[in-house]
């Protein structure tokens, strides 16, 4: 192909499936979504952060893999993608942890070689950074040509916090699926949930999943509704696994067998796929987010509940206190199993009001469908490559459209 006939060419540096993380399915789900959107316009490539040994489970759109932890493949990274002419843009997703260095300064390392524009998504922003911290970010944000964050919270940090311009931030929310219509009788049949009230927790199991707290109110749920059953979604966190095998998941199991709730509880220990996960969603009841992190900015499985319609019961933290209300959820002090139990029990009496806080959280999550998240990053990522063009131009007489 002629250099001229390339498509520009958006590149998105994160994990991706196949490997098992939450950034990894977001990145999955944007790019599937922005190729759908932009497959006549541009070319929507993924550097997969990952261990070099791990390259060969890797197909399209992935084109190349880095490890965010060693420092020299970091730099052989950047090289690589100044030196390919089609790459216009670089979306990095950005997480503590997937890169190396003391406080993850590797990502620093990375960003300060390349010479195309890119963005940032920061999954994460922490209050009250330490010296080392913001001096990190702050030079982060002052390399990027744009800083994405997805809640108004982290927007609000980054300006306090870390002195960031309010200009060089924008916000789009994390995505969520349409969930079609599911005749409810047969998907529980399928899941064997006949006449059962179904609570249900996703994730990847950890310490600070909080997931003792669901099962120590299930304990008074079952009282009262000996029907109800708890569903536990999600492998261990492979990191945990690598440490600690299966110590947490066996711990739940001990308080499962201590409190006699065999009947009532179920962890089913597999990586959930996508579409089995929104079947599980359609069918429940009330979805218990029992994570422990205050600062937690973001949550997939969070606002995959809301987008589902479901009922949720929530303990305190920011993304929980800035998308729910008296109206679509309750929010509880974080451990409180007690008052967890108390308005499990309240809602599964009462079956209009569950269903109304359903229903308007089911609402208040149509703008993030992924198909709208990916129109907004498509608007910016236009705006960005004609900001560009002169100097595209001159560099390899490629006119954008």
């Amino acid at each position: 192909m002629q250099m001229s006939e390339m498509k520009p060419q958006i590149l998105f540096v994160g994990t991706y499936t196949p490997r098992k993380c939450g950034i990894a399915s977001f990145t999955g789900d944007l790019v599937h979504a922005l190729q759908q959107l932009l497959r006549n316009e541009y070319d929507i490539r993924v550097c997969a952060l990952d261990k070099k040994s791990e390259a060969g489970k890797y197909t399209s759109p992935v084109t190349m893999v880095m490890d965010g932890c060693r420092l020299n493949s970091c730099i052989a990274g950047a090289e690589a993608i100044n030196n390919h002419p089609a790459v216009k843009l670089v979306c990095v997703e950005h997480e503590f942890g997937l890169f190396g260095g003391n406080i993850g300064e590797f990502a620093l390392g990375f960003l300060s070689l390349l010479n195309k524009p890119f963005i940032i998504r920061f999954h994460t922003v922490l209050p009250d950074p330490d010296p080392e911290r913001l001096k990190l970010i702050k030079s982060i944000c002052l390399l990027a040509d744009k800083v994405v964050v997805m809640t108004r919270h982290s927007q609000r940090l980054l300006i306090e916090h870390y002195g960031i311009s309010a200009n060089k931030l924008m916000i789009i929310p994390h995505g969520t699926h349409l969930i079609p219509p599911q005749f409810s009788a047969s998907l529980r049949a399928a899941f064997h949930l006949e006449n059962r009230k179904i609570l249900t927790t996703f994730g990847l199991l950890s310490p600070n999943k909080g997931i003792e707290t669901g099962i120590r109110a299930m304990t008074r749920i079952a009282t009262q509704f000996p029907e109800a059953i708890y569903l536990i979604l999600g492998r261990t966190h492979p990191n945990l696994v690598e440490t600690e095998g299966e110590a947490y998941r066996e711990y739940l199991q001990g308080l499962i067998n201590e409190y006699q709730l065999h009947d009532n509880v179920r962890l089913v220990n597999d990586f959930i796929p996508t579409e089995q996960l929104l079947s599980y969603l359609a069918l429940t009841d009330i979805y218990l987010f029992t994570s422990r992190d205050p600062n937690q900015a973001v949550s997939g499985t969070f606002l995959y509940a809301m987008s589902a319609g479901c009922a949720i019961i929530s303990n305190d933290f920011v993304l929980a206190r800035e998308m729910l209300d008296d109206e679509t959820g309750i929010i509880i002090n974080t451990g409180d199993d007690k008052t967890m139990a108390a308005n499990a029990i309240y809602l599964l009496g009462n079956d209009q009001v569950r269903n109304n806080m359903g229903n308007l959280a089911f609402m208040k999550t149509r703008d993030t469908l992924w198909e709208n998240v990916a129109r907004k990053h498509a608007l910016l990522f236009q705006q960005m490559i004609r900001q560009q063009a002169p100097l595209l131009q001159q560099n390899d007489q490629h006119v954008t459209p």
